[in-house]
């Protein structure tokens, strides 16, 4: 009997768990907060920084697949770049939850524009949430299959070290600009964990380039 049909529906059957269970946790985080806060604009805040919060989690999983399959293979990080798909779309649904409650605290706000949003927000804002919403929509099989290999992969690179950069520049913007009594865990804590990852991309990129060149002096 083949079993390749039975794998492939428990791995997406895997993939589904992962993505709506994210999203789920999302919603039901800003949900609860958006119904238990004290005052609207406040909690729509809350629920704005704990939605990005959780979408960071599942933005650095599939950062540090491949980085982390190629420094430290074995069950886990193998899994992890089984998964970096699924926790990318989760990322991208994650990212939905959290443009919602952006669009409350506009309406909370309205006419006038939330203050503590600037003009920079809308710089990087906007196509950061553009390029999340083509990697998102083109992680979908069916629409891959219709995209050129190199089309996809550099759309999904640059989209991977655009959002890197959006999250490393809103926090360190954060940092100058918004007052908190917690800094090292509001701000500090997020960039030297994106500092680490990157470093971890790194390498992993050199040790991948020393192990081609190995193979090629060796055929020679």
């Amino acid at each position: 009997m083949d079993t390749a049909p039975a794998r492939s529906a428990r791995v997406d059957r895997g993939e589904l768990a992962i993505v709506v269970g994210a999203a789920l946790v999302s919603f039901g985080v800003a949900a609860t907060i958006l119904a238990t806060g004290d005052f609207g604009r406040e909690a729509t805040r809350l629920a704005l920084r704990t939605t990005a919060r959780l979408s960071f989690v599942y933005f650095m999983l599939a950062f540090l697949a491949t980085p982390l399959g190629r420094l430290r293979p074995g069950p886990a990080s193998r899994w992890l770049v089984r998964r970096r798909r699924a926790f990318g779309v989760a990322f991208g649904a994650s990212m939905t939850i959290h443009v919602g409650c952006i669009l409350r605290l506009y309406a909370l706000y309205a006419p006038d524009r939330p203050p503590m949003v600037t003009n920079a927000d809308f710089l990087i804002g906007i196509p950061g949430l553009t390029l999340v919403g083509l990697m998102t929509i083109t992680s979908a099989i069916a629409i891959r299959r219709r995209i050129p290999p190199n089309a996809w992969k550099r759309l999904h690179t640059t989209g991977l070290y655009a959002v890197w950069s959006i999250f490393f520049l809103c926090l360190v913007d954060s940092v100058s600009r918004k007052e908190t009594d917690h800094p090292i865990t509001a701000y500090y804590a997020f960039i030297a964990v994106l500092l680490t990852a990157m470093g971890l991309r790194v390498t992993a990129r050199i040790s991948q380039q020393r192990s081609r060149e190995s193979e090629a002096i060796a055929r020679h």
